[in-house]
């Protein structure tokens, strides 16, 4: 039965997850708990509304915000959060997320009959990255301040005009442009909210709290990377009135975001992870990660051919340790990319990130080792590989 072995059943390669909390190979490893959470929310039906609701109070309590809304992924948060700032000063500030959704004719003007609105994203052009375009898919259009290389306070002050909505922000482990706390200045000073992607943000749980203490007015946090929740489930978090106006262009409801579904299993087993991790050990399990880290490096590195270090996402705030990994290919016999992908085709599929830019502040030429999700046994198939695969 597919019950039994599904990705067998289906003919699926299995992968090890050696690459830590990546979208495209599944997100995160939930708990038990919320997997039989899910189960028991599954044997009863509720309107769904009153449930977003009910947990929107736990995001903006875990949250330290005004508000909370549980969504369907980070991206997902941007776009709601894109769209609120874009609604803001409408009608449909009037009505409330309860009942039919008489407001269908004011939310649905986006993205694409947005005439009279005001749709401008203030944007440092070092800070863009591929999944700021949930801003353009809610009926926002992005006014770049500043160069690839970095922006100035009087960039980004000339940027603002009548017709901004918001100012957006990616946090980074990287860092290039304006600090956020100027960004936040400078927007607030031109009465506009500014948004934060907080999908990368790793423990402490003090994170999670982070953006409301510093003033952001909208925060984007994804569920299925550090809290462990459904893969398919974010949070957002920040001013009520906004939040508000995110919720009315939401599932259930026929705005921008309806096709960004959440069954009441996935809002329940986002809410379980929530709290599971706010109880949970404060660090993470950094200290186990970074043993296993440097065994696996000391290990690679042994290997001719083979030059293998740890290194840190967060820089000096080391917030979670990665093993590098480069192969020389006149010793080795492979390439540092050919070796990565020679583990990806493999059986099973050893799945690494090639040159991680979005982790790393030095990442040409390597590819990286995350011992997140490894167990014991998949940590020496990893070793095991590299030696196979070299051919001096």
């Amino acid at each position: 039965m597919i019950v039994n072995d599904p990705y067998k059943a289906l003919g699926v390669r299995k992968a090890i997850n050696a690459a830590g909390i990546l979208t495209r190979i599944g997100g995160s490893r939930s708990p038990p708990e919320v997997f039989r959470a899910m189960e028991e929310a599954s044997k009863s039906f509720v309107t769904i509304a009153e449930l977003q609701t009910a947990a929107g109070k736990v995001i903006a309590d875990a949250t330290g915000a005004e508000a909370g809304l549980p969504t369907a992924g980070g991206s997902t948060s941007i776009l709601l959060a894109a769209a609120a700032c874009i609604m803001k000063g409408t009608e449909l500030e009037k009505y409330e997320p309860k009942g039919p959704a008489v407001w269908r004719k004011i939310a649905q003007r986006l993205p694409m009959r947005s005439k009279g609105l005001h749709t401008e994203i203030v944007v440092q052009k070092c800070n863009r990255d591929e999944y700021d375009h949930a801003v353009e898919i809610a009926g926002g259009r992005f006014v770049e301040a500043g160069t690839e290389e970095g922006c100035t306070e009087e960039e980004l002050a000339n940027a603002f005009t009548e017709n901004t909505a918001a100012c957006y922000y990616t946090h980074k482990s990287t860092k290039k442009g304006l600090p956020l706390e100027k960004i936040i200045e400078i927007a607030h000073r031109n009465d506009v909210p500014v948004i934060v992607d907080a999908a990368t943000i790793p423990p402490p749980r003090s994170g999670l709290t982070l953006f409301s203490e510093m003033g952001v007015d909208l925060a984007c946090f994804s569920g299925g990377k550090t809290l462990s929740g459904p893969n398919n489930s974010g949070l957002l978090s920040g001013r009520a009135d906004l939040v508000k106006l995110a919720h009315l262009q939401s599932y259930p409801f026929e705005g921008v975001g309806r096709p960004s579904k959440m069954s009441r299993e996935t809002i329940v087993g986002l809410i379980t992870a929530l709290t599971l991790y706010l109880e949970s050990d404060d660090s993470g399990g950094f200290a186990e990660r970074e043993r296993t880290a440097f065994h696996i490096s000391k290990e690679l590195d042994s290997i001719s051919g083979i030059t293998s270090y740890v290194d840190y996402i967060g820089g000096e705030a080391k917030t979670n340790p990665l093993t590098c990994v480069k192969a020389e290919k006149d010793e080795y016999g492979l390439s540092t990319k050919e070796l990565f992908d020679a583990l990806i085709e493999g059986e099973p599929s050893i799945v690494t990130v090639y040159e991680p830019y979005f982790l790393l502040e030095d990442y040409h030429g390597l590819f990286s080792v995350n011992p997140q999700f490894l167990s014991p046994n998949e940590i020496e198939v990893i070793i095991d590989r590299v030696k196979e695969e070299a051919t001096p």
